[in-house]
């Protein structure tokens, strides 16, 4: 495929973003260019029949995952679940806090258990809920789902995108790396806060506890980043949380052990089938074609999807039929559109892969070392913000990596995988995830615009932190 046809797919997708405002129109005149480039000019028909093929089997487990997420909150929220929650958190003075709780650490615990854009899913309804404005509730969820994506689900990013199945160089360079961002991650927060709901930041006040949020949290992240790949995120979660409910909400504002334990105990359910699964499935796969992307037998969605049953019989055993069946029509017309969305995009990402990985092998060819620091996080942003997961992006432009010397692969690794990661925040399938959870028709260009300028801000620190890193090697 040659440059100009990639050229004008992406400019299609572009315009259907800036232009037309509707993701799926741009979408769907990328793939439309791209057929004709390989089917009537190219003569491709067969990679193009492998590369749809493998487009939906991946759409059918994302779409699988999506509606299971869904129906899983529907079902708790239809039965006030979180009634006694958010009346609690409501309670918290500060609004920075709540905020934190929610996005930074529970973002981060439920990024651990499932990924895949679960995380900010989840936490946008609670936002709502607790009374922030709804572009509030899909941003901050969205920005924070970028350190936690490090991890992802019990390591995914690292083992299926590079690999890499245990600690070793590459995860010790990117905890150091990503120090910093983590770090800032509060303050960001707080900033994002300030603007979207017109809140005053007392920042003398309160920089104490955001930068006590961002080592609660890095502690956790990093000394069990040390030790396991799985973990890091659930652990910075959980333990993260603690600490910080611990050493900076006031005591007469402290969320009570029984509403934790009332609350969250339907995600202690489903974690306990995520693992128990996981651990009997993983290994059996399904292959419905040679050369077609294999389905693994663990898929979260259908533990979401049983969880989600369960729960409707524990709360409403007499109309359990009934509310099954509002549940899952409600469900499958709320996420018709995004469905649609992600299906296209699956498509343009499958269908440009390899011409793009060839072209950034030759432009990284031509590059210095120092532009090639700054120019692989870039890689790593613009592989998430297309494919929608930093397990993809790693899996796209790990192979430009390949021919590198031992010590400058593992630098430059770490970078791409960063860059991955904070890609995350603006995927536009997550976007459309995610924005789904309001009524409100918010243009996929605002949370755009707001999150680039923070990836930026983090792509800045791991760039510099870099540099550091490499001197010190050097000297």
């Amino acid at each position: 495929m040659n440059n100009q046809t990639l050229l004008i797919s992406f400019l299609f997708l572009l315009a259907g973003i800036y232009i037309f405002r509707r993701l799926w129109l741009g979408a769907l005149g990328a793939v439309i260019i791209l057929l004709i480039s390989k089917i009537f000019f190219l003569a491709d028909c067969d990679s193009v029949y492998f590369e749809l093929a493998n487009a939906f089997v991946i759409w059918i487990e994302l779409i699988l995952l999506i509606f299971g997420a869904y129906l899983f909150y529907y079902t708790l929220s239809c039965n006030n679940h979180f009634i006694s929650f958010t009346e609690n958190i409501s309670t918290i003075s500060s609004r920075i806090s709540v905020v934190i709780i929610l996005c930074f650490f529970m973002g981060s615990f439920m990024e651990g258990i499932a990924g895949f854009g679960i995380p900010a899913l989840l936490i946008a309804p609670l936002m709502l809920t607790v009374g922030f404005k709804p572009f509030t509730s899909v941003l901050l969820p969205l920005t924070t789902n970028t350190i936690a994506v490090l991890f992802g689900a019990l390591g995914t990013p690292l083992k299926i995108g590079l690999g890499i199945n245990s600690p070793n160089e590459v995860v010790i360079i990117t905890l150091l790396l990503n120090a910093l961002p983590t770090l800032f991650m509060p303050f960001i927060l707080a900033y994002l806060l300030s603007k979207t709901e017109q809140l005053k930041i007392f920042w003398k006040k309160e920089w104490k506890l955001l930068l006590g949020a961002g080592v609660c949290f890095y502690v956790s992240f990093s000394l069990t980043g040390i030790f396991s790949i799985e973990f890091p995120s659930v652990v910075a979660g959980v333990l993260g949380v603690f600490l910080f409910g611990l050493l900076f909400i006031p005591t007469k504002e402290k969320i009570s052990g029984q509403i934790w334990r009332t609350t969250f105990s339907p995600y202690l359910f489903l974690i306990t089938l995520l693992l128990a699964w996981k651990f009997i499935s993983q290994d059996i796969q399904f292959s419905f074609w040679s050369n077609i992307k294999t389905i693994s037998l663990y898929q979260p969605g259908l533990i979401f999807i049983n969880t989600s049953v369960f729960l409707v019989l524990f709360f409403n055993s007499r109309k359990f039929t009934s509310q099954l069946f509002s549940l899952v029509k409600a469900t499958s017309f709320k996420i018709r559109i995004p469905a649609i969305t992600i299906l296209l995009l699956i498509c343009f990402t499958q269908l440009i892969a390899d011409s793009l990985s060839e072209n950034i092998g030759a432009i990284t060819a031509t590059l210095n070392k120092s532009w090639q620091l700054v120019l692989y996080p870039l890689i790593g942003i613009a592989g998430s913000f297309f494919t929608g997961r930093a397990t993809m992006s790693n899996l796209l432009f790990a192979e430009s990596l390949s021919a590198m010397p031992l010590a400058q692969k593992t630098l430059f690794t770490a970078l791409l995988h960063s860059g991955s990661a904070f890609g995350n925040a603006i995927s536009l399938q997550n976007i459309v995830m995610v924005k789904s959870v309001t009524s409100e028709k918010i243009p996929e260009t605002k949370f755009i615009k707001y999150n680039l300028s923070v990836i930026i801000f983090y792509t800045i620190l791991i760039t510099l932190s870099a540099l550091v890193y490499r001197q010190c090697m050097v000297d």
